[in-house]
């Protein structure tokens, strides 16, 4: 039974589709088609049930599939192993990687992956969002949470404090000393609910919901940033987003006793639940453990 036909059937009954299968596949439709008519010669059974709309397993391909996994899962995990032993790394690894983190310091990091290890292939999506890892095809995803699903393994690498942060001449030009001191039209923030939404703000004492109205939300941190160095106002931001900027003094912690919290605190390396990783995904998770170090408390 030839393995690449069995992997073309996973592939199939995963996407849902064969149009799908073919796309992420890079494939034409007809080639995604022959190789499962191929499959089911082979094995002289039908192994879906296909309409215009939908596909559904026949008992055979139910058994197909699950073994199938199997077989595909254990080749992969054999070719880790013969890499390792060759000191070469191949194979594809899918990542999931936070806009502002990814944008400013993760991308970097995975062009130093690959002068390391060039045969290993690399997808990314920036997205902070992607909770269902299998469904987004996705064997790795960083994120900075508070929770992460039960099914998948979490690799927590430290506290993540959020903030007030402006540019070092808004600042001086307005020395807030408290969070409320901060009025409408100033605070630059990822998006809530409504025209008007409170963020949560605290000290070591006490516990606000700070109303506001801000000037720019946004789920794209980088450019929450770039808004707040041109002086448009005060940002809600992760520690890592201006790391280098407050080590170069042109940023400048605004009510430096209070921080931001429900955003999300704790920075996370989250798989799936495999016992048998191929040796490219736990290569890239070691890697990335080591490199993210440096963002957390």
């Amino acid at each position: 039974m030839d393995i690449n036909l069995i992997r073309n059937f996973v592939e199939v009954v995963d996407a849902r589709s064969l149009s799908e299968a073919a796309r992420r596949r890079d494939v034409t439709r007809s080639k995604v088609s022959k190789e499962l008519k191929a499959l089911e010669a082979s094995l002289d059974t039908r192994l879906l049930h296909r309409s215009t709309r939908s596909i559904s397993l026949t008992e055979a391909g139910e058994i197909l599939y699950g073994r199938g996994c199997n077989i595909i899962e254990q080749v992969e995990a054999a070719q880790g192993s013969i890499d390792a032993l060759q000191h070469v790394v191949t194979g594809n690894v899918r990542l999931s990687i936070p806009t502002g983190l990814g944008e400013l310091y993760v991308a970097q990091m995975l062009l130093e992956f690959h002068k390391h290890h060039p045969q290993v292939r690399i997808r990314v999506l920036f997205s902070n969002r992607v909770s269902d890892l299998m469904g987004a095809e996705i064997d790795i995803a960083v994120r900075v949470t508070d929770e992460v699903n039960d099914n998948l393994v979490a690799r927590e690498l430290g506290t993540v404090e959020t903030a007030l942060y402006a540019s070092r001449d808004y600042a001086r030009a307005h020395p807030f000393k408290m969070p409320t001191d901060i009025p409408h039209g100033v605070l630059l923030t990822p998006p809530g609910d409504g025209k008007t939404y409170a963020i949560t703000v605290s000290n070591q004492s006490q516990e606000i919901r700070l109303q506001c109205e801000p000037y720019v939300t946004s789920e794209h941190f980088p450019f929450l940033k770039q808004s707040m160095l041109t002086g448009c106002g005060v940002a809600a931001l992760p520690r890592y987003m201006v790391i280098d900027e407050l080590h170069a003094g042109t940023v400048q912690r605004v009510c430096p006793d209070w921080r931001v919290t429900g955003l999300g605190d704790r920075l996370y390396i989250i798989t799936l639940a495999n016992r048998r990783p191929p040796h490219a995904v736990k290569v890239m998770t070691e890697f990335l453990q080591s490199r993210l170090r440096r963002f957390v408390e």
